[in-house]
């Protein structure tokens, strides 16, 4: 069953207007199809740029903090994940070189033994 939609106005320069007729015509689609695709590309994209500046942020705050304000926040988040899920065990992972993380992450990342 097709997904309910909604009619909505919008203005346009005649410039734009008309590279839209003709990349609809290019597709052989409607106007509405074109506008609609490339509004998703549009979102997804502010998506994933508000989620990179948020990462962006989070990390320049870390950084900011102490090392013993780091090792708290990191206690209290480890807090925060083993709630309600019973006891945890704690571990450390503990790596020499960017490369011995990157080949542990693509394993999988779990703890080893």
């Amino acid at each position: 069953m097709p997904a309910a939609t909604v009619i909505t106005s919008i203005s346009l320069p005649i410039r734009l207007r008309k590279r839209l007729d003709q990349e609809a015509r290019r597709q052989r689609r409607p106007r509405s199809f074109v506008v609609a695709q490339a509004l998703e590309v549009y979102l997804a994209q502010q998506g994933r740029e508000a989620f990179a500046e948020g990462r962006e942020r989070t990390l320049r705050e870390a950084l900011a903090l102490s090392p013993a304000e780091r090792v708290g926040l990191a206690e209290s988040l480890w807090r925060e994940l083993g709630r309600g899920r019973g006891r945890l065990k704690p571990w450390t992972a503990g790596f020499d070189t960017f490369d011995e993380y990157e080949r542990w992450r693509r394993e999988g990342g779990t703890r080893a033994g």
